[in-house]
């Protein structure tokens, strides 16, 4: 508590400088600056995964969102979802926003980014259908060295926006897990395996559930939690994140 009101007063006398939520860099509304917001619109016209929505390299159309537009390998051997987006790869200033954000405790982060995981989902007609938003949850002990869970904080702000409620508290992390980054998919997978409990499937019953994170990699993680929600009755499973990651045909 005493973090958050000695945060409170540092701002307060300090007011955080207009910069772009995504660079840093300055922008006079403290909105998304041309440069990223040109990124971002490279990113949105990028060929992609139609089914878990990675990124193909420049100049490769094969993964292109036009009908027709064939899946990546991993997809092509079935996902437990149905679709996944992201505003762009998690590399650069998407990067770095999700740095600032998780590991260096700028909350107020949430909401620009929350809006920019609203802009990929109003261009996607599936969550239109969204009944719940889902944000992964973390350990209790994680979540108390954080001091927030991030994926939460970008659920609450896309509430609004799908006109969905959160459901918080309906799947929780029961078990801490050793860090996945430098895993692949097979090994994540099996660390993840009885680490989350869907304690309430009542919410989730006959719904469309979106599920909310902030990075999508090898989406183990979503994978888990959405085999959990078929379980408890879920009539579809969406996943919407900040950051994606490269199709790659070789995995």
């Amino acid at each position: 508590m005493w973090k958050e009101l000695l945060r409170a007063a540092v701002e307060l006398l300090y007011p955080p400088r207009r910069a772009c939520p995504l660079c840093a860099g300055f922008s006079p509304e403290s909105t998304v600056c041309p440069g990223c917001r040109r990124l971002l619109a490279s990113y949105a016209s990028a060929a992609i995964c139609p089914v878990c929505g990675s990124f193909a390299a420049a100049g490769d159309r094969c993964g292109a969102g036009a009908a027709g537009a064939v899946p990546c390998a991993v997809c092509r051997n079935g996902r437990d979802f149905d679709l996944a987006r992201a505003a762009g790869p998690y590399e650069g200033p998407l990067r770095e926003a999700v740095h600032r954000f998780k590991y260096r405790g700028q909350r107020h982060l949430a909401r620009p980014l929350g809006a920019l995981m609203a802009e990929v989902a109003l261009r996607e007609p599936a969550y239109a259908r969204t009944g719940a938003l889902l944000p992964v949850p973390l350990s209790p002990g994680r979540e108390r060295q954080r001091g927030f869970n991030q994926a939460l904080l970008l659920a609450c702000e896309l509430e609004g926006f799908l006109q969905a409620p959160v459901l918080e508290g309906v799947v929780v992390k029961t078990r801490e897990t050793p860090p996945q980054t430098r895993l692949p998919r097979r090994e994540r997978l099996r660390n993840l395996l009885g680490s989350f409990t869907v304690v309430d499937p009542d919410p989730v019953r006959g719904k469309i559930i979106t599920i909310v994170d902030d990075v999508f990699t090898t989406g183990s993680t979503v994978s888990i939690i959405s085999q959990l929600l078929r379980q408890a009755g879920a009539a579809g499973i969406l996943v919407l994140t900040l950051a994606g990651t490269h199709r790659n045909d070789n995995k």
